[in-house]
């Protein structure tokens, strides 16, 4: 997980880019890793300016995002376990509490440590599953940011290089057309079809 390694050190807000060269396993903080794992990064204009903000805020010493227990790095499972399993649970509406997508549930859930975790009931979590979304975790951020270049038609080569990967079949392993994208698509080659066939 190099997000949660990521120093101060390593973003360029002169040249907009970040170099990413440590990674985070089992709270531990380490090289990333391959090769193509470690690469310099744009970095965008408007998350620029969010991070300088940040900056500000926390006093920009040494990780770009310290635990604040411990100031040292996060571990991965349990924001993952406490969060973003939770968050993904939310994506449908509670049929106990009638809360509505993006809203967390009205009950009291105690999370790992002193602080809530998102609250959330166990019928909305089974609703979640059965519709596909009982597994959101760290990855499905990886398979959404592929699905999202792919509908803007980024180019294979640019999207190897973002997803920092070593060969684009593993690209192509990632993400997921729309159907609208797909219609779009099959509706060319049909057109195509019916053209040719009408000219002879």
């Amino acid at each position: 997980m190099t997000g949660l390694a990521l120093r101060w050190t390593a973003v360029s807000f002169e040249r907009l880019c970040m170099k990413i060269e440590e990674g985070v396993v089992h709270g531990r903080i380490g090289p990333v890793k391959t090769e193509y794992s470690k690469d310099e990064l744009p970095l965008d204009p408007d998350v620029a300016t969010i991070l300088l903000e940040w900056k500000r805020k926390s006093k920009g010493t040494g990780l770009i995002f310290p635990s604040p227990v411990t100031g040292y790095s996060y571990d991965a499972s349990p924001i993952q376990q406490d969060w973003i399993w939770r968050a993904g649970w939310c994506l449908v509406p509670c049929p106990e509490c009638g809360a509505v997508p993006g809203v967390a549930c009205n009950v009291e859930h105690r999370g790992r440590g002193k602080k809530n975790n998102i609250p959330v009931h166990a019928s909305r979590r089974e609703l979640a599953t059965k519709n596909g979304l009982g597994s959101v975790g760290w990855h499905t951020f990886r398979h959404a940011y592929r699905t999202f270049l792919g509908e803007l038609k980024a180019p294979l080569e640019i999207q190897k290089a973002l997803m920092r990967q070593a060969d684009i079949s593993t690209t192509l392993k990632y993400g997921q057309s729309s159907m609208e994208n797909q219609r779009t698509a099959n509706r060319m080659v049909v057109q195509e079809i019916l053209i040719r066939r009408s000219m002879k």
